[in-house]
């Protein structure tokens, strides 16, 4: 089965550290809970009580990534780098064969290598994979997290309208989220991603 490239996790070190508990500063009239990319061919969508950074959105080509983190003056909700990516149109074809084979590949080298931030296989244990709604979930430690990240993150991999869709939730490396309630933001953010993109 050719498995779709996932971008690695260091696309968002240097970027969400800089805004992760930076105050959202909203230009008027943009919303941080919830914006058009790739020309409106897909919708970005927040959890509840986090925003999507400022100046975090990248497109190239037919791809995007946007970081995302908690939002200004939300203290009921744990700080945490949240990431969205968008694969090109068709980018989710190489979902057909189902979540067992996808989760036997991200335990593969060359699928843990995809998942680490350093894109070494050898620093990257897949604690667990199942599939959920439609998407697979990922709990992944990686001892070559970058600085300033925590080194478990949750991952979720899912089709939409064709494009594959990429998640992540960590905390940042001094408050750390466990383990359930990264789990729980990242169902969150699925949830939101589908409303958003029916």
């Amino acid at each position: 089965m050719p498995i779709p490239a996932l971008p690695r996790r260091p696309v968002l070190a240097s970027l969400a550290l800089l805004s992760l508990l930076a105050a959202c500063v909203v230009p008027t009239g943009t919303s941080l809970s919830q914006q058009p990319v790739l020309a409106g061919a897909m919708t970005l969508a927040a959890p509840q009580g986090y925003c999507i950074q400022p100046g975090s959105r990248r497109e190239s080509g037919d791809s995007a990534l946007a970081i995302l983190g908690r939002c200004a003056g939300q203290e009921t909700v744990a700080p945490a780098v949240l990431t969205a990516t968008f694969g090109a149109a068709g980018s989710a074809e190489g979902l057909q064969d189902g979540q067992a084979v996808l989760a036997a590949w991200f335990r593969s080298d060359r699928g843990r290598a995809a998942l680490s931030d350093r894109g070494r296989a050898r620093d990257v244990t897949v604690d667990k994979a199942f599939g959920q709604g439609g998407a697979l979930f990922l709990h992944v430690r990686d001892t070559g997290a970058n600085a300033g990240v925590q080194r478990e993150s949750w991952r979720a991999v899912l089709p939409l309208r064709g494009r594959l869709v990429t998640l992540t939730v960590a905390g940042p490396a001094d408050q750390p989220l466990a383990p359930a309630a990264g789990q729980a933001l990242l169902e969150r953010f699925v949830a939101a991603l589908r409303r958003a993109n029916p």
